[in-house]
């Protein structure tokens, strides 16, 4: 490889102020790029990466960098793409309920602008004043609110990437009804990068809810919580978030359960009522929040998943499996966290079926406690 010359092109390319040789900030495990560079349109990017392909240099795309320490480490040298130049709304019909963005938008600011409109895009993802939209679908991201209003490929309509060979592709469109044959767009989310560089996005939109509100019950065990959960399961009710926690400070409780209810305000006191009376048959305490209090934890709980700041005697799993099946689970997590003295921390959709875990320890505890999740919980994706 010829690092001058890769160099000169991408600085001919992009600017001289967007490409840094052998930058400090973006290691990945412990490995540092051999250069950043981030480009500014859709052509400038694709030209970068068929340049980089050129030198059989690896690519890493990178957003906020919320989330580079899910997944491996780049087998070879590599570069960071930034893409934090590539934040601009494309498309945006509110009549129509939907939008095209650049993916180096941070999912914060998405929301300051649909705002605007009493519109939003209810996906949510940890620190979402840093991640960025091509960051949240390259991972695959999911939010408390996937149980009411579905995941990214749920409200995803369209896509456009730029390929390893810098050919520009895409997927979908501006319509909610736009797929005849495969759905290709789907292919990207949760590709981690290793497929293409997310581009650009369409969404599906929604109106905001007129009313939200949440009931937060607390236990010095788990089993009444997950009486709490069965008995939403089992009833007409539409909360559009039920989030067990477990060792998160921010309850005041060992173990949590907060559930969350949008919509007309007729129908969110319904859920704090029922809610309310199945937490009471139950037998623990529920505390109804609203305003500030409700914002400030669900805030709070959808940060519980981040990575940017693990430290290096941390683990971080996503674990998925059927909901019947996770008060099992985390009772075979406990209990191998428990026997090997490091701290546990959970934070699941308890009717998804999708939990966040996190553990301290030495390198050899938690290769023990992961090993233990695979032994004794085969069923489960980790």
């Amino acid at each position: 490889m010829n690092d001058g010359s890769l160099l000169a092109d991408l600085t001919a390319l992009v600017g001289e102020q967007y490409v840094v040789d052998h930058p400090t900030g973006y290691a990945i495990y412990g490995q540092s790029p051999l250069l950043t560079v981030a480009p500014g349109s859709l052509e400038e990017l694709a030209q970068t990466v068929a340049r980089l392909a050129a030198e059989r240099v690896a690519i890493v795309p990178w957003g906020g960098g919320t989330q580079q320490m899910w997944g491996r480490p780049p087998a070879r040298p590599f570069a960071v793409v930034i893409t934090n130049r590539l934040s601009r709304i494309l498309d945006y019909t509110p009549d129509d309920l939907t939008i095209s963005v650049e993916a180096g938008m941070t999912l914060g600011a998405l929301s300051t602008a649909l705002a605007a409109n009493g519109q939003m895009l209810p996906i949510d993802a940890p620190l979402p004043e840093r991640a960025t939209i091509g960051g949240l679908l390259a991972t695959a991201m999911d939010g408390p609110r996937r149980l009411g209003y579905g995941s990214a490929r749920d409200l995803l309509i369209g896509i456009r990437v730029v390929e390893a060979t810098g050919r520009i592709s895409k997927a979908g469109g501006m319509v909610v009804k736009n797929v005849s044959g495969f759905d290709m767009m789907k292919l990207y989310l949760g590709s981690f990068g290793t497929l293409a560089i997310i581009a650009s996005a369409n969404f599906k939109l929604i109106p905001q809810p007129r009313a939200s509100a949440s009931i937060l019950c607390r236990a010095t065990s788990p089993e009444p919580l997950w009486k709490v959960v069965n008995a939403i399961a089992a009833s007409q009710l539409t909360p559009v978030a039920v989030e067990y926690l477990e060792g998160v400070e921010l309850t005041g409780a060992t173990f949590a359960l907060a559930v969350r209810s949008e919509g007309l305000p007729a129908a969110v006191e319904r859920h704090l009522r029922d809610v309310t009376s199945f937490a009471t048959q139950a037998g623990v305490r529920a505390e109804v929040l609203r305003d500030e209090a409700h914002s400030s934890l669900w805030t709070a709980i959808n940060d519980l998943p981040q990575t940017a700041t693990v430290a290096a005697d941390e683990l971080v799993v996503r674990v998925t499996c059927l909901p019947a099946t996770m008060p099992g689970v985390l009772a075979t997590v406990r209990m191998a966290a428990q026997r090997l003295n490091v701290p546990l921390q959970g934070s699941v959709r308890a009717l998804n079926g999708v939990a966040y875990l996190r553990v301290r320890g030495a390198v050899d505890q938690l290769r023990e406690w992961h090993a233990a999740i695979l032994q004794a919980a085969p069923q489960t994706t980790i």
